[in-house]
């Protein structure tokens, strides 16, 4: 598909420049090695490192939002791990005020994803892959797995399967 949203982990990018002030939060032992090279390529600056389990939970959130909370001109945030923890993160991240040039998402797996139900507006987690179907837990609904992620819910669209046929 030549028009998608889903982002490009695989291209090369780097946080705006200018940033005084990083924060490196990485989900689960497997981030380790990579967080501990990418706080070494920021020497020089300010760097706090948040160490969070490898799924997206209350925790983890808790965490990043203090350090929202706290975030000055010149604060920059890197996100390392699987996508389905790292879309959840800078989801929170955007709805928080930050801008794509602030945020460095580094994804190292992407087994499981998040979806957003176009119908009861519920986000869970599934091994689908894009163009496959899950059952939304909330509703019942077996959706598509869209080629679109929302930057606002952190995760892919999913819709009715059989739409056309109501």
């Amino acid at each position: 598909m030549d028009t998608t949203s889903v982002p490009r982990w695989a291209e090369e990018r780097a946080v705006s420049a200018g940033g005084r002030v990083i924060t490196v939060m990485s989900f689960g032992e497997a981030a380790t090695e990579r967080a501990r090279a990418v706080i070494a390529s920021f020497e020089g600056r300010r760097v706090s490192w948040l160490r969070v389990p490898v799924t997206w939970g209350d925790a983890a959130e808790t965490a990043l939002e203090r350090q929202l909370a706290a975030a000055r001109v010149g604060w920059r945030l890197v996100l390392i791990g699987d996508e389905e923890p790292v879309l959840a993160a800078r989801a929170t991240a955007v709805a928080a005020g930050a801008l794509d040039a602030e945020i460095l998402a580094e994804v190292l797996g992407t087994g499981y994803r998040r979806l957003y139900c176009a119908h009861c507006l519920g986000v869970h987690t599934t091994d689908a892959g894009i163009g496959e179907t899950s059952t939304c837990p909330n509703c019942d609904t077996e959706l598509v797995v869209y080629h679109h992620v929302s930057r606002r819910h952190g995760a892919y669209f999913g819709y009715m399967i059989d739409a056309e046929e109501i």
